[in-house]
């Protein structure tokens, strides 16, 4: 279950570098983010079938229930990121420009940082019972602790992002999807930040019972 858990965060990482590729690439017009849609649809829809690997490991093994939400909250964040990815390119065809896309490209910037977290993150638990796993008890918790902190901070972007987005929008059309990404892109960090708490409960039980 966590090598699941850590293929699944492998694509949320993949979702995260879309979004901010796409950040990037949306005064290029819409025809610049098709191909990044087409791969964030496969991303997510690869995810998916992991959730149902997952749903179906814990059938066989109640015991690791605790993974559950863990894989769903992980999941979660793929699903708003790909969501995400097809706003930008609805936002690429209202050919935005100025000094909201600063604000924008930030957001995703912190995502893509707390997405890598993650991914650290799972890595390191994979060794934590292990003998002389010091470092890696370490590094585990200095990432939890890192996606937490970048949680925080995408709450901060994402009210810069609005209160930027009131100001200089240029149409309501704009006004409405520059609100809606950063929604999305909060609420994956947030979703993120839920799975890296379930999984640093997880871990930090079986050491203090093991």
């Amino acid at each position: 279950l966590l090598q699941l858990a850590a293929e699944l965060a492998a694509l949320v990482f993949e979702l995260a570098s879309l979004t901010r590729d796409g950040v990037l690439a949306v005064t290029g017009g819409a025809d610049s983010l098709e191909k990044l849609a087409r791969r964030a649809h496969r991303f997510e829809h690869d995810a998916d079938q992991l959730v149902i690997d997952a749903r179906e490991a814990v059938r066989r093994r109640p015991e690791y229930g605790a993974f559950r939400p863990l894989i769903e909250a992980s999941d979660d964040a793929a699903d708003e990121l790909e969501e995400a990815v097809f706003l930008l390119g609805m936002l690429a065809a209202a050919k935005p420009d100025g000094p909201v896309l600063g604000p924008l490209r930030t957001l995703a910037g912190l995502l893509d940082e707390a997405a890598r977290e993650w991914v650290k993150a799972l890595g390191h638990a994979a060794h934590v019972r292990e003998p002389g796993a010091a470092d890696d008890t370490d590094d585990f918790l200095t990432a939890i602790d890192r996606i937490a902190a970048l949680e925080h901070q995408t709450d901060d972007a994402e009210r810069a992002l609005t209160a930027a987005a009131v100001r200089h929008a240029a149409d309501f059309r704009q006004l409405h999807l520059y609100a809606a990404l950063g929604s999305k892109l909060e609420a994956a960090c947030d979703a993120l930040k839920h799975a890296s708490l379930v999984l640093r409960d997880h871990i930090l039980a079986g050491l203090a019972s093991g």
